[in-house]
Parts: structure tokens; C-alpha cells; sequence
């Protein structure tokens, strides 16, 4: 089993970290980041699937499963939030500057008060964070994010390849 977890836990973590560094620099768009997201967690169901026909005899039980799918969930989204972390530190550190100012301007065009004055305070809240503090929050906050949507994933692959 761990032969399995370390292989695709390797192939979802490089995946994660290879496509959202890709995406981060291509745009950010956002379709382009949930689509690589949900590319490197499919590596979840692959490995269960794997370990379920190549080393267990074609059976499995929801709590294997679950076990060898969270493992790849959590390593996915372990390194897409350091790829995210270090990209708002190192490569970007302006990220959240030129974001909050997006919003502001957003806000501003629909002309909605409440809207501008919500923007005005994350804008204000990301200029009194200190760079270190922006990519913890900016990798924490992807790191949930992303073990949120593996463990849906796991929890659905996990049902469907259970076999007793």
C-alpha cells in the first residue's frame, strides 16, 4: 500500500504544483486553476483503482480506500498551496496589492456602496499584511480549499471502488 501512496501521491503533488504554477502564470483564471486542481485530484481515484486491482485482488473496503485517498488528497493540496504561498511571496509579492485594487474598481463600476466599501476594507486589510503573512494566508487559505474538494473526491471515489 504505501508503494501505491508514495506513486500517486507523487503524481498528484507534481501534477497540483506543475499546473497551478502554470495557471498562476498564465492569467489567473480561475477555470484554469479548479480544472488543474481537479486534474491532480483524480489521481485520487487512479490510486485507489490501482491498489484495488493490481495489489489487494480486486477488493477493497471504504475505510482502505478512504485512508489511500486521503493521503493523495492532502500531498495534492499540501503542494499546490506551496506553489500558491510562493508565488504571492516570491514571484508576485504585489498579488494582493493589484488584486484588492480589482475589487475596488469593480465595486466602484457597479456603484453599489456596501460592495465599495467591502472592497475598500479587504483592500485595506491586504496593505497592512506583511508579505509573509499574505502567503501563509494565501497557501493556508488553498490548502483548505483544496482539501475540501479531496475529500468530496475522495469520499465519492472511495464509494464507487468499493468492492467486498
Amino acid at each position: 500500500m504505501k508503494k501505491i501512496i508514495y506513486k500517486y501521491v507523487l503524481y498528484g503533488l507534481l501534477s497540483g504544483m506543475i499546473g497551478f504554477g502554470a495557471s498562476l502564470f498564465l492569467g489567473q483564471s480561475e477555470i484554469l486553476g479548479y480544472t488543474v486542481i481537479f486534474v491532480a485530484l483524480s489521481f485520487v481515484f487512479f490510486g485507489i483503482k490501482h491498489f484495488r486491482d493490481t495489489e489487494n485482488g480486486g477488493q477493497i473496503n471504504f475505510k482502505k480506500a478512504f485512508v489511500l485517498g486521503i493521503f493523495i488528497a492532502l500531498f495534492t493540496a499540501l503542494g499546490i498551496a506551496v506553489v500558491d504561498g510562493l508565488y504571492v511571496t516570491v514571484i508576485d509579492p504585489d498579488f494582493y496589492q493589484n488584486y484588492g485594487e480589482k475589487m475596488l474598481v469593480a465595486a466602484k463600476e457597479s456603484g453599489d456602496t456596501d460592495a465599495i466599501s467591502a472592497a475598500q476594507a479587504q483592500k485595506e486589510k491586504f496593505n497592512a499584511m506583511s508579505i509573509t503573512q499574505l502567503g501563509i494566508f494565501s497557501g493556508g487559505f488553498m490548502f483548505a480549499l483544496v482539501s475540501v474538494i479531496g475529500l468530496i473526491i475522495t469520499i465519492i471515489s472511495s464509494l464507487i471502488l468499493q468492492k467486498k
